[in-house]
């Protein structure tokens, strides 16, 4: 029983949050594509607040933002994975790098397609 309470500690749930902003803050430090993409969401986000978008449009574009940061950390963790551990450069580590990159630019281009859908119909509605 104690090992369950332990498990579930607020301390431990607390250090855990502690460990994801500073993957964040690591994505922000030395990835310039995050740096891009946060830039991006912040203005989108500060787009929204101007043109009063509808909750149905702020969702929308809150889950393709979080989209997309997620993708460009989960690229970020393919390529540190790989270059930790794998040493050699293989014809497959090529492709694992790829497709993970190929994963971005697909919610890159989604999440550009929203941001445009939105402010496209706001702009023009005001």
């Amino acid at each position: 029983m104690r090992h369950l309470l332990r498990s579930h500690h607020p301390v431990r749930h607390i250090k855990s949050f502690k460990y994801a902003f500073e993957g964040i803050f690591h994505a922000l430090l030395h990835e310039p594509n995050f740096r891009i993409q946060i830039s991006i969401a912040i203005l989108s986000i500060g787009l929204g607040f101007y043109y009063k978008i509808s909750t149905t449009e702020w969702g929308i574009l809150i889950l393709s933002l979080g989209a997309l940061l997620s993708a460009e950390m989960l690229n970020t963790l393919v390529e540190e994975f790989i270059d930790i551990f794998i040493k050699d450069q293989r014809p497959g580590v090529k492709v694992i790098k790829d497709i993970a990159a190929g994963f971005v630019l697909l919610t890159a281009v989604t999440t550009s397609v929203i941001i445009f859908l939105i402010f496209y119909q706001t702009v023009l509605g005001q």
